[in-house]
């Protein structure tokens, strides 16, 4: 008797597991075309909260500087070819910043507020806002070509600062994730991976220099309705046995989770971290560490600028 209640048990339970095996399988073999859709002027705007930690210790002797920034930034579509490559003007709208050493009072930047306040260290920032810069981008996020604004006595235009495929598209690649990321060139289900690689450079001596390969590796890790969520890590391809090299590549391998609007091919939002630390790095001695953490978000321009005049009222 115990056996045969055993047997139809069985079968009853194989019975109810089966469809959901079936489904399961099903939803598995479901593959996604990963795609940026590019609108002719389409804009689309971010803001990103960023904050950077990093303690030095040596001997006795410890010291934490931390950074924080709020940045606004916007692309433009200037215009789509018959490949589906499109031109995006590229544009930092505004920064804010704070850089606080050992606890102490802050120093801080906004460049909404008049350049005379401006402390020296913040002059190179200020100078990326407003500047507007064009790039051409597959579908797939594929970097073609990078065109930067240039002003001559007879006017200013965009043109083309590199040819396809030299170093200055590298160090595009090697960017720490700016508007868009590589796609996969073919389907994907959930589960799958693609990579991106690029090389970094750090500095043997003074006029020495090293390229470092280093690997983005991207999950499809889950489907909601249209938005993809694809995770990343990063990997540097190469050991590195000298603590000079690695402590220059510190912040070169974050990790971290993207979602994309498959419905309208845009990135919704980009979570990135890092928590790194180095031994030896003056002489075999003393110790680094970096944590960064990055949050960008598809933010609605119109309470954007509400938010702006607010702040520029107070």
């Amino acid at each position: 008797m115990r056996s045969f209640v055993f047997c139809v048990l069985s079968i009853f339970v194989c019975q109810i597991l089966a469809p959901v095996s079936v489904l399961q399988a099903e939803e598995d073999a479901t593959t996604y075309s990963l795609r940026f859709k590019f609108t002719p002027g389409e804009f689309e705007h971010y803001a990103v909260d960023a904050k950077n930690q990093f303690t030095v210790e040596l001997n006795q002797a410890k010291e934490t500087t931390v950074n924080s920034t709020q940045t606004q930034k916007h692309y433009r579509v200037v215009g789509v070819d018959e490949s589906g490559n499109a031109t995006l003007e590229t544009m930092i709208d505004r920064v804010q910043m704070s850089v606080q050493f050992n606890g102490g009072t802050p120093a801080t930047f906004d460049s909404i507020q008049p350049v005379e306040k401006d402390l020296e260290q913040f002059v190179p920032i200020r100078k990326t806002i407003g500047r507007p810069s064009r790039i051409i981008y597959s579908p797939t996020g594929e970097v073609i070509s990078v065109l930067e604004l240039q002003t001559t006595s007879e006017g200013s235009t965009f043109k083309e600062v590199t040819k396809k495929g030299p170093e200055k598209l590298e160090n595009d690649k090697s960017r720490s994730l700016g508007f868009l990321i590589p796609l996969p060139e073919d389907s994907v289900k959930i589960g799958d991976s693609w990579n991106e690689d690029f090389e970094a450079e750090v500095s043997v001596s003074k006029v020495l220099r090293k390229k470092v390969p280093i690997r983005r590796i991207f999950t499809l890790k889950s489907v909601e309705g249209d938005l993809a969520v694809i995770s990343f890590k990063t990997k540097i391809m190469e050991r590195l046995n000298d603590p000079k090299f690695s402590i220059q590549l510190i912040q070169k391998t974050p990790s971290g989770t993207i979602k994309l609007d498959m419905d309208k091919g845009v990135i919704v939002s980009q979570d990135v971290s890092l928590d790194k630390a180095q031994v030896g790095v003056f002489d075999g001695q003393g110790a680094m560490r970096a944590i960064t953490s990055v949050v960008e978000t598809l933010v609605d321009p119109a309470s954007l600028a509400q938010k702006t005049a607010e702040t520029a009222a107070e």
